[in-house]
């Protein structure tokens, strides 16, 4: 053999070594979850991450490696506040599927994904205000396409980044570096994000980010003006699902803080109490699925802002003006299980009138007792106002 070949032979080695080294190293730490294998070490599993770079391929990893009996779908606001270990889900295996930033098109996409594999008991669908009435997006900027929710995806390229790609090998050395110093992930291995941090400076956060996200929203709604019907499609194709295989289907209009709801009729917008989201919402109650509006004026969403000159303080039910902790999203839970109280309420056909009523008087009322924070969300909004 001459040199040549015995060089050609070490680098096919070299190259084939390295290659089944990958393979092993990701399979067995299985970061995202997405490559279980008889070998995969169960004692990792608290230590996984549900990277926001990554969340839909972790999130579809949950149901990749895991057998359920109850999911939660929605967005961030889901992933945060819904706990899939309450006592709603005794005696069942449920798992959190929220998605940061998802709209109703990449949770149908989840959804989907979900019930072709599993026969759940009960399935939760946390819908955000304006939802419904905004069209799909034209660009989805998350790793979406990368993650195994995507039906339009090359399956072939995408397992062998899963088994044996550098941005997986990366997120296993980081999970055996978390097992190293005993750091479990921001997420539980159900996908809860557990205790969210508040934020510095929550008002001016509020203020800046969120506000101008709001009066996004706002301008896009105003625009369409109208229930988008390919949205309401997805709803018809989740509720028919559900119906179809006997799921007990939860639909939550999910809460925004109070001076998120008061920015909509602050910048005009033509529905600003969301009747045509409960409407749609309310339409399809009853025979298996359950409607639960918790979009209102009630004190846990009406807590006043923080004092302007502390900037460590902070509310103390909200990280910000769309995310409630998860000490309100046991509120909602403990309602949709049968407790009695006053917060939410179960949304009927020919009640969503008398509850737009009831919601736009418990606005009006925050506005009465707390005129500082609605002066603040005034001057706030102004600079994101568009020229007539």
């Amino acid at each position: 053999m001459n040199a040549l070949h015995r060089y050609q032979r070490f680098l096919l080695i070299l190259i084939g070594g390295t290659l089944l080294g990958g393979y092993l190293l990701n399979t067995t730490v299985n970061p995202w979850r997405v490559t279980p294998a008889l070998w995969s070490a169960e004692s990792l599993e608290p230590y996984r991450a549900i990277e926001n770079t990554w969340n839909r391929t972790a999130k579809a990893g949950l149901v990749r490696s895991g057998t359920w009996d109850a999911a939660i779908f929605g967005s961030s606001r889901a992933d945060i506040a819904f706990d899939p270990e309450h006592p709603l889900f005794e005696g069942m295996r449920c798992a959190n599927l929220g998605l940061n930033a998802a709209g109703l098109t990449e949770n149908l996409a989840a959804f989907e994904y979900f019930m072709d594999r599993e026969r759940p008991l009960v399935v939760v669908f946390a819908i955000d205000a304006g939802d419904l009435t905004t069209p799909p997006p034209k660009r989805n900027l998350t790793d979406f396409a990368l993650s195994p929710l995507d039906r339009e995806a090359d399956p072939i390229e995408r397992e062998l980044r899963y088994h044996l790609g550098i941005s997986t090998i990366a997120a296993s050395g980081a999970t055996l570096g978390r097992a190293a110093r005993d750091q479990p992930s921001d997420h539980t291995p159900r996908g809860f994000r557990r205790d969210a941090p508040f934020p510095a400076h929550q008002r001016q956060l509020i203020a800046g980010l969120y506000l101008a996200t709001t009066s996004r929203m706002v301008q896009g709604r105003t625009r369409h003006d109208r229930l988008d019907p390919r949205k309401t499609a997805m709803l018809d194709a989740i509720v028919d699902r559900c119906r179809a295989s006997g799921t007990r289907l939860i639909l939550i209009l999910t809460p925004n803080h109070t001076l998120f709801q008061l920015a909509s009729p602050e910048m005009g917008d033509p529905d600003p109490y969301y009747s045509r989201d409960r409407h749609e919402l309310a339409r399809h109650a009853g025979r298996g699925v359950d409607v639960w509006d918790f979009l209102d004026g009630h004190p846990l969403n009406a807590e006043p802002l923080p004092p302007a000159d502390q900037p460590g303080a902070h509310f103390e039910h909200w990280i910000d003006l769309f995310h409630a902790t998860s000490a309100v999203g046991d509120r909602m839970l403990d309602r949709v299980h049968g407790e009695a109280g006053a917060y939410g309420v179960e949304l009927k056909p020919g009640q969503v009138e008398e509850r737009v009523a009831e919601v736009r008087r418990g606005l009006a009322d925050y506005s009465e007792r707390h005129p500082g924070d609605v002066a603040f969300l005034k001057r706030s909004l102004e600079r994101y106002r568009q020229d007539p």
